[in-house]
């Protein structure tokens, strides 16, 4: 990574180069690049510490306005796209999309509380925070949505419009959740 200057170029090769890689296994580009940035750990970036620059920081910012600004948002509008919608079927799928928003929303919040006190240590009010924010995980769902019904059709439309539903509500929650209990987290 030269002297530092070329992180955000090696960072993006890494990306492709997984994304090419899990492409040539049968796998979605998005699930490579997913999975080559959970193996980039700020540690990496301790090779110039006599340098006043924080490489970490400044590729992150860097990476993050790319994705967040530039090609996260083509993704889902190009996904959106393909999309129809119709009343008759949300409809159809709303109870069920409800009942398992409920189950999903409880069962991803409580162990990930129980884990950040009983693992991490945190008090109540942090891991109660920690389980909040962990509900909102859906950016890799989208992706296999789009590979499991709009790319191979090997599920159905209920099937499709359900998981959709309940991803979109669980993305939802993460802000409203978040802001509700700040209050109390902020008085302890």
């Amino acid at each position: 990574m030269g002297k530092g200057e070329y992180t955000v170029l090696a960072l993006l090769l890494i990306a492709v180069l997984v994304g090419l890689l899990a492409h040539e296994f049968g796998f979605h580009p998005a699930v490579g690049a997913y999975m080559a940035g959970l193996i980039i750990h700020r540690e990496y970036f301790d090779f110039h510490k006599e340098q006043d620059k924080d490489y970490y920081q400044q590729a992150r910012e860097i990476i993050d306005n790319v994705a967040f600004s530039w090609v996260g948002p083509v993704f889902f509008v190009a996904l959106g796209s393909k999309l129809l919608f119709d009343l008759d079927t949300f409809l159809s799928v709303l109870p069920e999309a409800l009942m398992l928003f409920v189950g999903l929303f409880i069962g991803q919040v409580l162990s990930a509380a129980i884990a950040a006190r009983y693992t991490g240590h945190f008090d109540w009010a942090s891991s109660w925070m920690i389980g909040f924010g962990m509900l909102g995980r859906a950016e890799l769902a989208f992706v296999v949505l789009d590979i499991a019904y709009v790319q191979h059709h090997i599920m159905s439309v209920e099937a499709f419009y359900t998981l959709m539903l309940v991803a979109f509500m669980l993305n939802l929650s993460v802000p409203i959740t978040i802001s509700w209990h700040k209050r109390h987290f902020k008085s302890v």
